[in-house]
């Protein structure tokens, strides 16, 4: 029979479930008793209340979508009981739990199994709240026990009964274990099930229980451990909610060895916050775990884990969940308590970059690609608020050790390089491109790469003013640097190309050859051979063909890449490819270079290897590469002072001309014509010598191999000096870079004069002088030797012979100015009386042609009248293309010019400023050389004349008949 004590007791929870029974069980029977006269007691309640809690109990069984719900509550009441270890044993009978904690007592047995009572309500620290969590074993079961001694008893329903105490596993059958019987029908809870979802829960779920440290799960056979194992790490201090907490931090270590870096304050709760159906006591904790390792999953806890979180972080405080625990409440507390999370999460992240981990950029997380969503769950609104705290005051507050042992440096300080760059520059580099002091320190970037698109993310969100990437581009200025290493080098060329940067990078210093120079792609002055430097060439004494340094011929993806592309490009060539190389010369002397300098015997050696190489080509190609080749040449020659001494110089051998001894025309030219007037350039006489003969120069002689280059034989034909005349002379258009000279200019002709009045021409184009003619027919003026100067006059004339009836050096364009230069219409043939002159008739190329080209540049006149010895020899002639203009009588040209032994000339040329007279220099008619040796010719000797002979007509000149 129960004592009187026993039965107050009992009443006393019936009508209070809340209260203190006043009465400690003591033993197996008082318990058993206990248990009666509590289901008793429920039994002989009202109905409706009976009802009540049926249809309570029968909604729990389905309050959860997750059918073992009721793990997570046996893991909550373990925690809230102050177990440290709790353990689930699968057999094909039942599943037993138990847990090393608190004891039941009487007053625990209805608050255990009646729905919707709970004695946690007052208790600010435990997690239960709702009463309702062990009401979920109806999805496993219809009836469980409870065996605590001195307590064993069975749940069915609303009613209560004693149990016999089964024989229990010796880990869990001592006096501290509370053990709870769920039986099960076969095959109801497979162990693979059960297995599976505590491995969904993993190791950190226990993160923030404040007692429970190690739940083992066993079916006899396997079994799965979660554990924790603890240490103190740090003590700091963190503002959160605007004051500044005391933080404890420590870490907790799994059982596959992970580490979470746990920090936990508590914080002083405000007058406006209010938990649901929960006490809120002095202090609120406000916990976050950070893993220490890439590979974390992220939750919001309330004890326990309740809703996921997409980032690398564990949070926990007070927040309301629903009663399901599957989620949060919306609650105003909730919102309320997010910005103290993300203070502390903040200050956490900034201590594990700055201070444990500088590579730890997966505690930091992203925006997803596919766009913000507004954020509905309380674990959202969790996530949002820390991004938007990284953008904002971490990325401006956090600082980064400059290096292993160097000062914690903000981030703004930083420079970083692109992704293709990483290992391409180094660091002081990247600093200097930058313009920063330090450079992103290698031992804040994570594997992952994770870092950058970080500080990416920052920089667009325009956070703290991050200085933006060095670019491929940026790094383009470092070619040329003699000091960087080649390697480098080639890898900066190669991921030049890999970003589309062909053209830029053609334009930078980029490829270093075998001696340490720093050469340009672009200019194609110089090219490079195909292979190391192995092979040979006949040219390789030019050194316009180099050898790239070994490090372009590693095997190595970059250096291949750059190879490749110099393929392309047309630079590599091999060194026994003649023509490739001359081509490479022919584009240094068109750019304005020349070959390196070299001393006589390489220069001579040069020069022969040139001619040879020449020679092997076909005519075409040797004509085109000639000329420019000869830019790129220098040749030794020498030049007659005005005293008529030689002066050793060197050129070009454009501005040069051929000696009488290179010279390979039978009779004197222009070197006896020109003999020793000053100002003029001859190509040294070695030259005969050193230079090849036909047979060895593969059938190119010395004079042809030194024309070739641009040596001349004839007079230079120059462009107009346009500072020498009055500036009205001439015209040009800015659209057009052609020069005109007027129709009355300072060589006002009167054949020139009417045939460009007959065209309505007002200016010739392009037109060209020779001031060597010049001044070589001012010397043979001067000579006092009468048959010196025979013989130089004929030597001219001889010179002259080609030009004067060269169509190309006979003609030049007219055309009309008005706002741009209307090109005059083309003529008929010679000899249709188009021109002037009868049909028949040898006319001057000034007056006709195929296009007319008037030029008193290129076809100056000599004086249009002559008159020579004998009397019965008078003629009047033009030479358009050897006038030499007189500015003043006092001028090289002599009005009226007396050679000695002969007769005074007359002639009359008008000019811009006076009028010029000579002689006739030979008479090629048979009754004018009858005279014999009496007849002085004067100055030079005129050609042969092949046509018929015209009347002399007043201003209107002819060319002499052919000798009959």
């Amino acid at each position: 029979m129960a004592s009187e004590a026993l039965v107050s007791a009992v009443r006393k929870l019936l009508d209070d479930p809340h209260a203190d029974p006043g009465l400690e069980v003591s033993g197996v029977e008082q318990a058993a008793e206990a248990v009666r006269l509590l289901d008793e007691g429920l039994r002989g309640g009202l109905g409706v209340f009976r009802s009540m809690a049926a249809g309570a109990q029968q909604g729990a069984e389905s309050l959860s979508s997750d059918s073992l719900q009721v793990l997570s509550e046996f893991v909550q009441n373990a925690n809230d009981a102050g177990a440290g270890r709790l353990r689930f044993r699968l057999s094909p009978e039942a599943l037993l739990v138990a847990h090393d904690g608190d004891p039941v007592r009487l007053g625990d047995i209805l608050l255990l199994g009646m729905p919707w009572l709970t004695g946690k309500t007052t208790d600010a620290q435990s997690t239960g709240r709702f009463g309702i969590g062990l009401s979920t074993l109806r999805a496993l079961a219809a009836t469980w026990e409870v065996h605590c001694r001195p307590f064993h008893l069975r749940y069915a329903g609303l009613t209560l009964e004693p149990a016999t105490r089964p024989e229990l596993p010796e880990e869990i059958s001592g006096p501290r274990w509370t053990v709870f019987r769920i039986p099960l029908e076969p095959g109801q809870l497979p162990a693979d099930e059960l297995f599976a979802w505590f491995e969904s829960w993993s190791d950190s779920s226990l993160l923030f229980l404040r007692h429970l440290e190690h739940i083992e799960v066993t079916d006899g056979e396997h079994s799965t451990v979660l554990r924790l194992s603890w240490e103190e790490a740090a003590r700091t201090r963190v503002e959160i909610g605007g004051t500044e907490s005391s933080v404890v931090v420590r870490h907790a270590t799994t059982s596959e060895g992970a580490v979470w870096r746990m920090y936990e304050a508590q914080v002083t709760p405000r007058p406006e916050w209010k938990r649901h159906h929960k006490a809120l006591g002095d202090e609120v904790p406000v916990a976050v775990a950070l893993p220490l390792q890439v590979h974390g999953h992220g939750s919001v806890h309330a004890g326990l884990p309740v809703a996921p979180l997409d980032m690398a972080a564990r949070v926990h405080t007070q927040f309301d969940p629903v009663a399901s625990r599957e989620g949060f409440a919306s609650s105003r507390l909730n919102q309320q308590l997010v910005p103290l999370v993300a203070d502390l999460w903040e200050g956490a992240v900034r201590d594990v970059l700055g201070h444990v981990d500088p590579a730890a950029w997966h505690l930091v997380h992203l925006s997803p690609t596919g766009g913000a969503t507004p954020p509905h769950h309380l674990q959202d609104v969790i996530r949002s608020t820390l991004q938007t705290r990284a953008r904002q005051s971490l990325a401006a507050n956090l600082v980064l050790p400059a290096s292993d042992d160097g000062p914690p440096v903000s981030l703004v300080e930083f420079a970083v390089e692109e992704i293709a760059l990483t290992g391409v520059i180094d660091d002081a580099e990247v600093a200097r491109l930058s313009g920063a002091p330090y450079t992103f320190p290698h031992t804040a970037r994570d594997r992952a790469g994770h870092w950058r698109r970080v500080l990416a993310d920052w920089r667009a969100a325009g956070a703290a003013e991050l200085r933006p990437e060095v670019r491929v581009t940026d790094a383009l200025v470092l070619f040329g640097d003699a000091e960087r290493d080649v390697v480098r080098t080639v890898r900066l060329a190669a991921v030049a190309l890999e970003s589309g940067h062909e053209y830029t990078l053609a334009q930078k210093p980029c490829l270093v050859s075998a001696d340490g120079r720093s050469l340009n792609p672009s200019d194609r002055r110089h090219a490079y051979a195909e292979g190391p430097a192995s092979d040979t060439g006949t040219l390789d004494g030019l050194g316009v063909v180099h050898d790239l340094h070994p490090a372009f011929w590693a095997e190595d993806p970059a250096a291949k890449k750059v190879l490749d592309w110099l393929r392309r490009r047309g630079s590599l060539i091999r060194r026994d490819d003649t023509a490739a190389v001359l081509g490479i010369v022919a584009r240094l002397g068109e750019s304005g270079g020349r070959l390196p300098d070299a001393d006589e015997p390489e220069e001579i050696a040069r020069l022969a290897s040139l001619q040879s190489a020449l020679g092997d080509l076909p005519k075409r190609a040797r004509n085109t590469l000639g000329p420019k080749i000869g830019r790129a040449v220098r040749l030794n020659a020498f030049t007659f002072d005005d005293q008529g001494e030689e002066q050793p110089c060197v050129v070009e051998p454009r501005a040069a001309y051929l000696p009488a001894k290179l010279e390979s025309a039978d009779r004197d030219r222009f070197a006896v014509a020109a003999r020793k007037t000053p100002g003029l350039v001859w190509v040294h006489r070695s030259y005969e010598r050193s230079l090849l003969s036909a047979a060895q120069g593969n059938g190119l002689s010395r004079t042809a191999f030194l024309r070739l280059l641009g040596v001349a034989d004839i007079p230079r034909l120059t462009a107009l000096p346009r500072d020498r005349f009055d500036s009205a002379y001439f015209k040009q258009y800015a659209a057009d870079s052609r020069i005109g000279l007027a129709r009355h200019c300072m060589w006002n002709l009167p054949d020139r004069r009417r045939v460009m009045w007959n065209e309505t021409a007002t200016h010739t184009l392009d037109d060209l002088v020779s001031d060597d003619l010049r001044a070589v027919v001012a010397d043979i003026v001067a000579e006092e030797n009468v048959g010196e100067r025979r013989r130089r006059t004929a030597a001219l004339l001889r010179t002259l012979t080609g030009p004067l009836t060269s169509s190309e050096q006979g003609r030049v364009q007219m055309a009309q100015a008005d706002r741009k230069w209307f090109v005059a219409a083309r003529r008929r043939p010679c000899g249709s009386g188009s021109c002037g002159t009868p049909p028949g008739w040898r006319t001057p190329p000034v007056l006709c042609g195929p296009r007319p080209r008037f030029s008193c540049a290129r076809r100056m006149p000599w004086p249009s009248t002559v008159t020579t010895t004998p009397t019965t020899c008078t003629e009047t002639f033009s030479r358009p293309w050897l006038a030499v203009p007189t500015s003043s009588p006092s001028s090289a040209f002599p009005a009226t010019p007396t050679f000695p032994g002969s007769r005074t000339g007359s002639a009359n040329c008008e000019s811009a400023h006076g009028t010029a007279t000579r002689s006739e220099m030979a008479c090629e008619r048979k009754r004018c050389s009858s005279t014999g040796p009496s007849h002085d010719v004067s100055r030079t000797a005129r050609p042969r004349s092949r046509g018929p002979r015209s009347s002399e007509t007043s201003g209107t000149p002819s060319w002499g008949r052919s000798s009959s």
